[in-house]
């Protein structure tokens, strides 16, 4: 056994194989005595001799405590044997015998080793030996050798101390709750055996233990130089599991009740844990305290912990110990909600009342508390007042009213400060996005906490107070995370006021914040620069000139900008009534609110559009357009509709977007029976397509839309408006700058003079009827001017051969042969034979003249000869195709 000082790593790992070797090898010899019966002093001496190595003082925690569980193994050995072999009498003389060791460690271990044997014979003294054990263990006084002394004694009395004695006075204390202390003393039963001991003093031995365990744990840390306090501070915490054992076997007493625990026990060692005045002891004992014992204690002994909390070193962490709490009781509230809220009603207990209490007392004990503990502090209150109080939205508003209050009080302070010191507030990012961070946590902590999101729309002003004085980044965050909740629970705004709540806390996303709009201004004009995406959808008044001096400059909102937008016109969809007039009410007070982010509502007014078109729908498929005065009710949607397409040209939005919009109303209008609506918003196409449609691409494309709508627009086509938009379409059509694209869509415009409608077909038609339809008799006319057809033909086929490529002219001429063939099968009398004849051999010559196909030729070659191929189809079925050549 060592008592020299050892400093270096080395000798220290010298020390403890030295001591090991010396452990293990007497343990060998200690069995061997053992085991032999009649050398039993020798086993004693042999033990004696291994135990006198846990004298040595150079060894750090750790490492004591490895040679400590070789101890232990070799002294468990010796408990069997003598739990085995000694019969009971003989067993008091050996506990006596054991005393005389030479040594005060030998002797102790050797003591407990016995004694708690002797613990476990009938009609032993157990009260005597565990008082005598506990004042012996007072002679070693050196914090490690006491530390793991005592905490041998622990383990080797646990299942040995007595339980009984409870039982009478809990069933009497849970009914007399408020029966006076004296009383309740007065119910302590005793026991039947004095010598015995019942769980009083089972109880009192561990929480003996446990006090003078903490005060060798705590003196731990003044041993050796001051320069090697941080290590001592590490070495403390290795060994603050033997310190709290002590607290775990007092929670494995089945007997105790939470009555008998916040009267007998709790203040005891609460006294203990602020009289030691250390801040590593503090946080690591009361976070114990919660951890280990049963959670309905804690529901009944909040006053005890919190005032204790308040009187611990300044230094302590309360926000963990309070947070530690929080979450012990959510976890209990979730696992067993019934029975936690019938104990809180028996108990009357107010979980919030108390928690807000101390957090006002903390503040007032440390006023320099961090805005990032109070922020995580009101946190965990949030959380605990969602789910034990879920319905009491005042609580949370309380929550927000203390935010609000020391927010604003920190900025105060912070502004006195730099005009005190006259400078500048110093910008440290890292501490700001932290403490900005925390406050967003606290924010969305009802968000994400209620089971249903719309919650949020009920809270407070004081809710929406503490959002506005956040940062502008943050309240984005917030709002962010609104939204994100709201489409992922596929919530529903329904009413007036969840709206008008619903869009206080979008406003981030809908105003525009000074820096922030992502534009930049033409240093000539003054005015802002229009981005690439709007330069085909100007304001009425933007001449050309200004369209090609912006192309190049024209930058576009920020990614961020555009994404926010994107999830403020997801949220528009979760606006809804099952009363379709009431939701339109609701999507007109939206367009009100949106209005105020200026020239942004070009990302969201299409939402609102798009959400009234189902809307329309929706009232036409239940059947209630049905009468004039039906009608005339679903009028203002229209009027809502154009109202919002008109102010979205103003701030210069995407022409082609707000084109197809238009069609897509004159479509929904049409099908609905409102024939003038329908032309109106046609026209708007129109006047759309010829201020802002530029360049060739984007005016085919717009024109073969506006074709597609206008075959479609049935009940338009009864009136004389529908002349005048295909005249006005054809000619636009005959105007396009490609000739290629000219042709196309020339051929394309020949569609809106000859339209059937093939959905008269029925299941249950003959075959007279088939062969009707096959031969394009059945077909119902809904616009036949076979006339206009034949020109647009004509006046295609003139376009495809004034092109110089032969190859795409051949390619357009095929493409005006399937067209023809279409009119042909369909029953328009001026496409004859004679003119599809005429347009194959004109197909033939060109590639006549080509010579040899190949490449592209090919491709247009192979169109050809499927198109002849259908031809020869056709014969099999129809006979006028018997004289088309093919």
């Amino acid at each position: 056994m060592s008592t020299k000082v050892l400093t270096s790593p080395e000798e220290q790992t010298k020390a403890v194989e030295n001591s090991a070797a010396v452990i293990r090898q007497h343990i060998v010899l200690m069995r061997k005595c053992l085991d032999s019966r009649n050398h039993f002093m020798d086993a004693l001496k042999h033990a004696s001799t291994f135990l006198n190595e846990l004298r040595n003082n150079s060894l750090s925690p750790k490492e004591y405590y490895e040679l400590y569980i070789m101890v232990y193994d070799g002294l468990e050995y010796l408990s069997e044997y003598l739990r085995d072999t000694h019969p009971d009498n003989h067993l008091a003389d050996l506990y006596e015998l054991v005393q005389y060791a030479g040594n005060i460690i030998p002797r102790l271990y050797l003591m407990i080793t016995v004694g708690s044997v002797y613990m476990g014979v009938k009609d032993a003294p157990i009260k005597e030996i565990m008082n005598d054990m506990l004042e012996m263990c007072r002679g070693v006084q050196h914090p490690i050798r006491g530390l793991f002394l005592r905490y041998y004694l622990s383990q080797r009395t646990k299942d040995l101390l007595p339980t009984n004695g409870l039982e009478e006075e809990d069933s009497k204390s849970a009914d007399t709750d408020k029966k006076s202390d004296k009383d309740a003393q007065n119910m302590q039963p005793s026991a039947q055996n004095p010598l015995h001991g019942d769980v009083n003093d089972s109880i009192h031995f561990i929480i003996t233990n446990f006090i003078e365990m903490n005060k060798l744990w705590v003196r731990w840390q003044h041993q050796g130089h001051s320069s090697e306090f941080e290590k001592r501070t590490e070495e403390r915490k290795e060994l603050q599991v033997l310190v709290g054992s002590n607290l775990v076997r007092i929670s494995q007493l089945e007997a105790i009740k939470r009555v008998y625990y916040k009267k007998n026990i709790l203040p005891l060692i609460l006294e203990q844990i602020v009289k030691c005045r250390d801040v590593i002891a503090q946080e690591y004992l009361l976070d114990v305290i919660i951890q280990v014992f049963p959670d309905e204690f804690h529901l009944i002994t909040m006053d005890e912990l919190f005032n204790a909390t308040l009187r611990l070193d300044p230094a302590v962490s309360s926000k963990k110990i309070i947070l530690s709490l929080v979450e012990r009781l959510i976890a209990f509230k979730k696992r067993e909600p019934e029975y936690v809220s019938r104990v809180v009603a028996e108990d009357s207990v107010d979980i919030f009342g108390k928690f807000i209490e101390f957090i006002d007392k903390l503040l007032e004990w440390k006023p320099d508390l961090s805005a990032d503990d109070y922020c995580k502090l009101l946190c965990g209150l949030c959380r605990l007042s969602v789910i034990y109080y879920s319905q009491k939205y005042e609580n949370l508003d309380s929550v927000y009213e203390h935010a609000v209050k020391f927010y604003i009080d920190n900025e105060k302070i912070k502004k006195s400060k730099n005009a005190k010191e006259k400078t500048l507030p110093k910008k440290d990012s890292s501490k700001d996005n932290t403490s900005q961070s925390c406050w967003k946590d606290l924010l969305t902590c009802p968000v994400y906490q209620y089971s249903d999101v719309t919650t949020v729309l009920k809270l407070g002003d004081s809710y929406l107070k503490f959002v506005n004085a956040m940062s502008y980044e943050v309240r984005k965050s917030v709002c962010r995370d609104i939204i994100t909740r709201f489409l992922k629970e596929k919530a529903q705004i329904t009413t007036d006021e969840e709206l008008r709540k619903a869009f206080l806390f979008l406003d981030p996303f809908i105003r525009i914040q000074d820096g922030e709009s992502g534009e930049t201004v033409n240093q000539k004009t003054k005015k802002p620069i229009q981005t690439s995406g709007d330069i085909l959808g100007g304001s009425p008044n933007t001449t050309a000139a200004d369209l090609t001096e912006n192309t190049e400059k024209a930058p576009e909102d920020s990614m961020e900008i555009q994404k926010n937008e994107e999830f403020l016109s997801k949220f528009i969809h979760t606006i809804y009534n099952k009363n379709p007039y009431k939701n339109f009410e609701l999507l007109e007070s939206a367009q009100k609110e949106l209005a105020k982010g200026e020239q942004r509502v070009k990302y969201t007014y299409p939402a609102l559009v798009s959400t009234t078109l189902k809307l329309i729908r929706k009232l036409y498929l239940v059947k209630h357009l049905q009468t004039d005065r039906q009608k005339k009710k679903v009028n203002r949607f229209f009027t809502f509709i154009s109202a919002i397409l008109s102010e979205l040209s103003k701030h210069s939005y995407n022409a082609i977007d707000c084109f197809n919009m238009n069609l897509t109303t004159a479509e929904i209008a049409d099908e609905i029976g409102m024939e003038n609506i329908s032309y109106d918003f046609f026209i708007e196409s129109l006047v759309i397509y010829e201020q802002f449609f530029l360049d060739s691409r984007s005016q085919y494309q717009a024109l073969m839309g506006l074709i597609n709508k206008l075959i479609g627009a049935k009940n338009l086509m009864k009136t004389d408006n529908f002349d005048r938009l295909i005249t006005r379409t054809t000619i636009y059509c005959s105007k396009l700058l490609r000739k290629t694209d000219q042709c196309r869509a020339i051929y394309m415009a020949s569609h809106l003079w000859w339209i059937v409608d093939d959905t008269e077909k029925t299941e249950d038609a003959d075959e007279s009827e088939i062969s009707d339809l096959v031969s394009g008799v059945g077909h119902l006319s809904l616009k036949s001017d076979g006339k206009r057809v034949l020109e647009c033909l004509q006046r295609a086929l003139r376009t495809a051969d004034s092109i110089l490529d032969s190859n795409v002219s051949l390619e357009l001429f095929i493409e005006i042969l399937n067209q023809s063939l279409y009119f042909f099968i369909h029953g328009n009398n001026l496409i004859t034979v004679r003119y599809l004849n005429g347009l194959i051999e004109l197909i033939e010559n060109n590639f006549s003249s080509l010579g040899k196909i190949e490449g592209p030729s090919l491709l247009t070659w192979n169109h050809f000869q499927r198109t002849l191929k259908y031809v020869s189809e056709q014969k099999a079925i129809d006979s006028r195709f018997d004289e088309v050549h093919a």
